[in-house]
């Protein structure tokens, strides 16, 4: 019986901790995710700028 409640104590622990790692992954992707558009418009203004002025 005391295996079985260290069994599911563990199993608890484990479904807690990969829900808390869940949470921290999609805020580190969307973090990601925000910087990358942002690089991504500031290299194409600065391209578009530099067309500009070769015209």
């Amino acid at each position: 019986m005391s295996d079985i409640k260290m069994y599911l104590l563990n199993a608890t622990y484990l479904v807690v901790s990969f829900s808390h790692l869940e949470m921290a992954l999609k805020i580190v992707l969307g973090i990601l995710t925000v910087g990358y558009t942002a690089q991504k418009w500031y290299l194409l203004d600065k391209a578009r700028r530099n067309d500009n002025k070769k015209k």
